[in-house]
């Protein structure tokens, strides 16, 4: 790194340092939603691909989520996203113990078959817990992409910054009653336009990091606050 970049992020690390010590303190872009405070006491754990929803309403189009009826703007999701996400969050939970992984290739046949044979439209929700039933699981994870657009630029100098929206969301297959939602929402900033990031900043090498790198931090952000983890 050049020596005017080295002594320009020692001037935002004291920056920083000062904010948040003086300030409201350096705050995470992500958030969480716990709607059940309750252990999970469950092995078998069916991971679901993530869905595009940008590729069902289009872009730049306010669309709400149909689990929890949040609502996110759309941008453009590059190629293979969902099962980016997917996959990584599979490899986390497995991690865990007393965690069985159903693979999600199992569910691709269930729910084509499901969505053939019912004589109307099933809600996604039910069509979610329908499958995990089918499957034996005794938890169905899944999650809905909105946006993931990558950077415009390299390490330290972007014309566009890489943005990434997705939801998290843990099912019961018994019961069909979600017991925890989580979601990521950022575009990354520089310092000179956000001093409250400076652990990340710090933490991404004090570079700008594509999609792909910003959307698995802040999965493996979310995994830690999700009563999945630690079990």
């Amino acid at each position: 790194m050049p020596k005017t970049a080295i002594y320009k992020v020692i001037c935002y690390i004291i920056l920083g340092v000062t904010i948040c010590v003086f300030g409201n303190g350096c705050k995470s872009t992500v958030g969480t939603l716990t709607t059940s405070p309750e252990s999970l006491h469950m092995e078998a754990v069916l991971v679901l691909p993530f869905k595009n929803m940008a590729a069902v309403y289009g872009d730049n189009v306010s669309v709400r989520c149909p689990l929890d009826g949040k609502v996110y703007m759309t941008g453009k999701v590059a190629k293979d996203a969902e099962d980016l996400l997917a996959r990584h969050l599979t490899i986390l939970i497995s991690r865990e113990k007393g965690c069985r992984m159903i693979p999600s290739s199992n569910a691709l046949g269930v729910i084509s078959k499901l969505t053939h044979s019912s004589q109307k439209t099933m809600s996604e929700k039910k069509l979610i817990v329908e499958t995990g039933r089918i499957l034996d699981a005794d938890m169905v994870v899944t999650g809905h992409i909105y946006r993931f657009e990558e950077r415009l630029g390299r390490n330290y100098s972007v014309k566009d910054p890489a943005a990434v929206t997705f939801d998290i969301h843990i099912i019961r297959a018994d019961s069909g009653r979600i017991i925890w939602s989580g979601k990521f929402d950022e575009t990354q900033r520089s310092l000179d336009k956000n001093f409250l990031n400076l652990k990340k900043f710090l933490k991404r090498g004090g570079k700008w990091i594509t999609a792909g790198q910003m959307a698995v931090a802040g999965l493996e952000e979310l995994f830690e606050k999700s009563p999945l983890a630690g079990r």
